[in-house]
């Protein structure tokens, strides 16, 4: 069964090393460098999000994204600087549309099981529950979870793709 992986920018190159995703997610500033392993990646495998551009922009370029891997084997690698919010936001999104019909609660419980630390970011989460339709369930279930852990910057945590 295919994971999501999510991690802060130091250890995206060692969770692609360990892991071997089919597909990488990267939310890099403009004048971030791409990590080395994910440079030779296939644009069709690899998708890089600028933080600072509008969040429904980023919901669209993810499901986009994300066709293909929601009915694949494969797993995904997403980081962002801290692995905390902009990533476990994306985290719940594939995770949300991978499995359309599992409550969004539940899918909201597996990331906060898998990581205290989680914080998605909940304008993306907003935008996605919009283009999903899921009638700010998934929106709901996240503001429904207890507080996050605080953290500067996440372990590596890898969620099963379905439950």
């Amino acid at each position: 069964m295919p994971s999501v992986i999510v991690s802060s920018l130091a250890a995206a190159a060692d969770a692609h090393a360990r892991c071997k995703p089919g597909y990488v997610i990267s939310i890099l500033d403009s004048d971030d460098a791409v990590p080395e392993p994910f440079r030779q990646l296939p644009k069709e495998r690899h998708l890089r999000l600028d933080p600072a551009a509008c969040e429904k922009d980023i919901a669209a370029s993810i499901l986009e994204f994300a066709k293909n891997w929601t009915t694949s084997d494969e797993n995904i690698l997403i980081h962002c600087h801290r692995g905390v919010a902009r990533s476990m936001a994306i985290a719940y999104v594939l995770l949300c549309a991978r499995n359309a019909g599992e409550c969004e609660e539940k899918i909201a419980a597996r990331l906060r099981a898998a990581a205290p630390h989680a914080d998605p970011n909940l304008r993306l989460v907003s935008e996605a529950d919009r283009l999903l339709e899921r009638d700010d369930r998934m929106v709901g279930a996240i503001l429904d979870l207890c507080p996050c852990c605080s953290t500067v910057c996440a372990p590596v945590v890898t969620l099963p793709a379905a439950p």
